[in-house]
């Protein structure tokens, strides 16, 4: 039974609707591009389709804007994967499903997949439409965005011939994105040995908001691989605990709401380990009020004979993750506001296969990124680890004197009476990549409203997304007017 067939724009939602049945996580997009390719063999529109699962479909002019120069659309198909623990949800075979809460779509337990499933179900509206008036479009559906925009990255610049590009995967109405970050990963890595065995508890760190490490990240919000590296210096240091396998953060663009530790607490030291812990998340309570509300830190029933470090080991271990940057390196001199450099301690696996941290940088610079990753690479060395850097993408520098800016802004503002905001973020988008390329395009990043991307109950505006569609029509329809 279709929930969102009532809601206007109806086109969209469909559309929308139709594809949170397709199971579409990073990397695993191959359905998804299935059904675009039979989506435009239907319609009889040209079409396209690489080795990376992107999707080029084509559709004439039409009505009186048929003459007008072409327009790209573009929107990436994958999803990030994120679901509240305890939820049985499996990504690469269960439906997405999508629940009205008021004025919003939202999805229970899971991310919902607005980010970017609502920029690909506005292109597939256009695309079904016969009533729209619109030049020449090309709808570019690319893959693998969210961990790392290895889709756009392999894309046939030959593909695209038209020099104006909008991309659908910004997440406030009104607003008119014309620049972004670029980003390099780095990780860090360490053999070790587990020599001994002792009776373990799960230390835990949970009840963070995360949250997407480019829009978020100037949130100041908690993450949850150092806090637990405070927990365990504490242990530490207090009771004299042993350290076994540890684990935290689940993707490379999202803070890290959930971490844990297995720790051995020494006989008779059971009570004060819980009192200490208590006491931690008071302070830490304190430390992140207004900001996080939920911080939790407890010690689960395990079980005996599990695997433990030596004790200089894990010192070099915990002191490493808490000398690890996280947060912003440094705002924006020339925008206010705008953080320009900043760094994401992402990913944290400790166990029988060895020291793995993940770390991503972000920042227009590539200078500034490779001076992060020095940083963070002689940190590392002092811990004893290996350093390598893994993807890079180009950062994609605004352009105040843009036309399509200017079209654009003449229809919001005959639409609305008002100034659009015109904006660069620290967030990744693929229009770094696209336009480096194609040799260079005029383009702009927009969006409705969509908040909480990244993390289980994402959600996405309605009267936001009346507003957009409406907005979006108006400009493939009189841009060049």
């Amino acid at each position: 039974m279709r929930v969102l067939k009532d809601i206007e724009p109806r086109d969209v939602w469909y559309w929308f609707e139709e594809i949170c049945g397709i199971p579409r996580p990073s990397g695993g997009e191959a359905r998804m591009a299935d059904f675009l390719v039979e989506f435009a063999g239907r319609r009889g529109l040209g079409c396209r389709r690489d080795d990376a699962n992107n999707v080029l479909i084509v559709k004439d002019g039409r009505g009186e804007a048929a003459a007008g120069q072409p327009v790209a659309l573009q929107a990436h198909v994958d999803m990030v994967p994120e679901k509240k623990r305890g939820s049985c949800h499996d990504f690469d075979s269960d439906p997405i499903t999508p629940v009205v809460k008021g004025d919003w779509v939202t999805a229970t337990d899971t991310t919902l997949g607005a980010d970017n499933g609502i920029g690909v179900s506005l292109m597939l509206a256009i695309l079904d439409s016969d009533l729209l008036s619109h030049p020449r479009l090309e709808c570019l559906f690319t893959t693998d965005e969210e961990r790392g925009l290895t889709g756009a990255s392999s894309l046939d610049p030959d593909w695209l011939t038209a020099r104006r590009l909008i991309n659908l995967d910004s997440e406030d109405q009104g607003v008119f994105t014309i620049g972004c970050a670029g980003g390099s990963d780095y990780h860090l890595g360490m053999e070790v040995a587990f020599p001994g065995s002792a009776v373990c508890r799960r230390l835990r760190v949970s009840g963070l908001k995360g949250g997407h490490s480019g829009i978020e990240i100037n949130r100041s919000r908690g993450n949850a691989i150092h806090l637990l590296a405070r927990a365990l210096i504490e242990l530490r240091r207090e009771v004299g605990c042993s350290i076994g396998s540890m684990t935290g953060g689940s993707k490379r663009n999202a803070i890290p709401r959930e971490a844990e530790a297995m720790v051995g607490i020494p006989a008779g030291e059971m009570g004060r380990s819980e009192k200490l812990l208590e006491d931690l998340a008071r302070r830490l309570g304190k430390e992140y009020t207004g900001i996080e509300d939920r911080i939790s830190l407890d010690l689960d029933e395990t079980g005996s004979g599990l695997p433990i470090l030596d004790d200089a080991t894990a010192g070099r271990i915990v002191d490493l993750l808490l000398a690890l940057p996280h947060g912003v390196e440094k705002m924006s001199g020339i925008i206010p506001g705008l953080v320009e450099t900043s760094d994401n301690l992402a990913l944290l696996s400790l166990n029988d296969s060895g020291l793995s941290v993940d770390l991503s940088v972000r920042s227009p610079l590539e200078s500034a990124r490779k001076a992060l990753g020095d940083r963070i690479a002689a940190i590392g060395e002092l811990a004893g680890c290996s350093f390598s850097s893994g993807g890079s993408y180009p950062g994609w520098m605004p352009d105040s004197n843009s036309e399509l800016l200017r079209g654009m802004s003449s229809v919001y503002r005959r639409m609305f009476g008002s100034e659009p905001r015109v904006e660069s973020i620290h967030a990744g988008l693929e229009c770094g990549i696209i336009g480096d390329r194609t040799g260079g395009m005029d383009m702009i990043s927009i969006g409705p409203d969509i908040r909480d991307v990244h993390v289980p109950g994402e959600r996405v505006s309605i009267p936001s997304l009346q507003r957009f569609w409406s907005f979006l029509r108006a400009v493939l329809e009189d841009l060049d007017r």
